[in-house]
């Protein structure tokens, strides 16, 4: 008689079996497996063990192997029976009752049976059993995933998110205000007798005319009340089809997709005139247009600079990027050349110079007051609203740094003030607009030049 092997390469192998193979008894924890039986596989409990039973091509002294459960699946502290009693007891006494799951183990508390379920099997499920070279005879599946969907969100009601959801309800899949919500007050008093004979509410019967009239009215609120009915439905698949519920979500997909070079507010509205996928093509067209807008103001620029192959041009964005850097990078050579341009700047190098040297001519020379370098220009090309404005917008922006679409509502705003008033003065301006005292000048300045404003009255 050969040794036992190992139960858990033998396990691996085939399924657990349920029945004696000779008295056909349940098999209880360990039982004995027939190492040599394979069509049909024998299992045999203790009692006909022990008293040699033999049937079929089963033989007493064939090699065989002690199946226990001892062995851990999940978790060190829990055994491949208790596994098998847990998920029995839940399948009995159903999930959430663990007073009484903890019983039928009782060798674990509410809490472990709990804990280590919901970890296990539902929030952090493990990879299941290895794979099983007969996969015909084995049976018994992995655990199921289970994960509470989060499109659409379920958040609390009253919460910010739940108002920005216009609130919907996720657990019913309908909203608490639905599109035109009191329609049906118009008919909940209409039956279909009134439409036969109305309710006369005066002493003067109704002629056959009025009453021909009222059904006829009658049969027009109907039809209304089926548009509005067809209305909602046709909301609905909008939003579903779209994902519109789950706004956040969709919006970060979108910004993830387009790298934010899209006005995703401005398109928002377009939505509705294109089915699903005809709507993703024309994000898709107006992304691509913008590329080759793009392509091609980098293609006039080498033109301009005298550039004509694809070589010379990876050259010239090579040393555009290192001219560019090394502006950056502020040197005492560029100190100098910057103070000999200037007389006044000049004065006030050398008088600092000499002050570092500490020479006598340093009590002599007056120290100007340093002059303050103005910012460089806003790079302001392919920004939102760039498109909008005009040469001498354009110019104004990138000398203030004044983003395109604030450079807009700004000017709408200070053009809509003045013509509401008749003329607009800068301290107006300024408590209008909360930027800076400077930009809001060179604003005010810029749009009374244009003509857009005036500061006196007409």
């Amino acid at each position: 008689m050969e040794e036992p092997v190992s139960v858990e390469s033998e396990q691996a192998e085939r399924p657990l079996a349920t029945e004696c193979s000779s008295c056909h008894t349940p098999l209880e924890v360990p039982w004995i497996h027939c190492a040599i039986c394979r069509t049909p596989t024998v299992d045999l409990c203790s009692r006909c063990f022990s008293h040699g039973a033999e049937f079929g091509q089963h033989e007493c002294d064939h090699p065989y192997t002690v199946v226990k459960l001892d062995f851990p699946l999940y978790e060190s502290h829990w055994t491949a029976s208790e596994e098998l009693k847990l998920l029995d007891a839940i399948q009995d006494c159903g999930i959430g009752n663990w007073q009484a799951i903890s019983g039928k183990l009782r060798t674990k508390t509410e809490a472990e049976c709990e804990r280590h379920y919901l970890c296990c099997y539902v929030e952090k499920p493990q990879a299941p059993l290895p794979e099983f070279t007969d996969q015909h005879n084995y049976d018994r599946g992995a655990p199921v995933i289970f994960k509470l969907s989060d499109n659409p969100p379920r958040p609390a009601e009253g919460s910010n998110l739940w108002n920005e959801m216009g609130g919907y309800s996720a657990a019913r899949c309908d909203f608490n205000t639905e599109h035109d919500n009191f329609l049906e007050l118009d008919i909940c008093h209409l039956t279909s007798s009134d439409m036969d004979s109305p309710r006369i509410e005066s002493t003067e019967e109704m002629t056959e005319e009025d009453q021909r009239l009222y059904k006829d009215l009658s049969i027009t609120v109907l039809e209304v009340y089926r548009n509005c009915l067809l209305e909602r439905q046709r909301r609905k698949k909008l939003i579903r089809e779209y994902g519109l519920i789950n706004m956040r979500k969709w919006f970060g997909h979108m910004r993830r997709r387009f790298d934010s070079t899209l006005s995703l507010e401005i398109l928002r509205p377009f939505m509705r005139l294109f089915p699903t996928m005809t709507f993703d093509k024309y994000l898709e067209s107006l992304l691509y247009e913008k590329q080759l807008k793009n392509q091609i103001s980098k293609l006039q620029e080498y033109r301009k600079n005298g550039i004509t192959v694809l070589r010379a041009a990876r050259l010239y964005s090579q040393l555009k990027q290192r001219r560019e850097s090394s502006k950056i990078q502020r040197h005492l050579l560029s100190d100098v050349l910057n103070h000999v341009k200037d007389e006044s700047s000049c004065q006030s190098w050398l008088a600092r110079q000499a002050v570092l040297e500490g020479t006598q001519k340093a009590d002599k020379l007056a120290l100007p007051n340093p002059i303050r370098k103005s910012a460089p220009r806003l790079n302001i090309e392919g920004l939102q609203g760039y498109e909008k404005l005009n040469e001498a917008e354009k110019e104004m922006c990138a000398e203030v740094r004044l983003v395109p679409q604030a450079y807009l509502d700004f000017s709408r705003l200070l053009i809509a003030e003045c013509n509401k008033h008749g003329f607009l003065r800068l301290a107006q301006a300024r408590t209008l607009i909360k930027i800076d005292v400077n930009k809001t000048r060179r604003l005010y300045d810029f749009l009374l030049v244009q003509g857009l404003i005036n500061k006196d009255p007409m």
